[in-house]
């Protein structure tokens, strides 16, 4: 797959469950996804006690970082810093600024991110951390 940033099935999968291992680990119940470069859904998963707000929460996370480049975390440190573009992204549909989700990265260029919702202690972003190290297990 050299110089194709596309995330496979089977790569999705990985990172799902390289996050989902870690979020046991930490006693969370969280949903994973995973999507493409387009910020389109490509794999999803949904752990025992992870309510259903955290689906959308997880999508809207990975398509944030996936269409920035960059993390939620960081892309909401960014945003603080002028109001005004705070306003304007937190109002966008599909948007989140939660921090949680972080990109795939291949060759330099974003093949996708992984989002994560449904901690309690703020583990989201480091859950996802263990889904970026599957995808560069490769």
């Amino acid at each position: 797959m050299s110089g194709n940033p596309a995330i496979s099935a089977a790569q999705a999968r990985r990172v799902i469950d390289k996050a989902v291992a870690r979020a046991g680990e930490l006693g969370a119940g969280v949903c994973v996804a995973v999507v493409d470069s387009g910020g389109n859904l490509k794999a999803l998963h949904r752990m025992d006690g992870a309510t259903f707000a955290t689906v959308d929460l997880a999508v809207d996370k990975a398509a944030t970082a996936a269409g920035y480049g960059m993390s939620t975390h960081a892309l909401a440190e960014f945003a603080s810093a002028d109001p005004a573009v705070l306003a304007g992204l937190s109002n966008r549909p599909g948007f989140s600024l939660l921090p949680g989700a972080l990109p795939l990265e291949r060759g330099g260029a974003i093949a996708g991110a992984v989002g994560v919702s449904g901690s309690s202690r703020g583990e989201d972003e480091p859950i996802a951390a263990a889904g970026v190290d599957a995808f560069g297990e490769e």
